[in-house]
């Protein structure tokens, strides 16, 4: 696969999903940002079976944060509000999987405010996810985790 093929966007995209779970304390399976033409998805996050079957339950508030991460991240790199990426069809998903969770307004303004200032946080990490995402199909937790230590590392030193 050629850097070209993934959109960059898309990239940042899932990125910001894989770095909000693993800041969350959540563990997924592999992140894409490839095309499943199958499930007509421009990347994913796919989570553990136990975790789609419903056998290992995540906090919604914590769910809420993951799915907010994408879209911010995408508005954050190209310049525009969050809600008009929220608002586009590249966050369907993301409103749909918000929209189960059955936030109230509060839990939902307060999922907002964490994911924006998650994004701010962690950049530099999750433009590192999303170059490796960039050239590979899939990244696993393992993978990614080791890269948000790694960065997380490197910033240490320069405190």
């Amino acid at each position: 696969m050629r850097e070209e093929d993934v959109p960059w966007t898309t990239a940042i995209h899932e990125a910001a999903h894989a770095v909000a779970a693993i800041r969350a304390g959540l563990v997924f399976e592999t992140v894409s940002a490839m095309p499943d033409e199958a499930h007509e998805l421009d990347g994913a996050l796919y989570w553990t079976e136990l975790q789609d079957s419903g056998v290992i339950e995540m906090p919604p508030e914590l769910l809420a944060v993951v799915s907010l991460a994408g879209p911010c991240a995408e508005a954050h790199v190209r310049g525009l509000r969050f809600d008009r990426i929220f608002q586009g069809e590249a966050a369907t998903d993301d409103r749909e999987s918000l929209a189960s969770l059955g936030l109230s307004e509060d839990q939902f303004v307060v999922a907002c405010r964490e994911s924006i200032a998650l994004i701010e946080r962690d950049w530099p990490v999750i433009e590192r996810v999303a170059q490796e995402l960039s050239t590979a199909e899939r990244l696993t937790f393992n993978q990614v985790d080791a890269i948000v230590a790694a960065e997380d590392g490197r910033g240490r030193l320069r405190s």
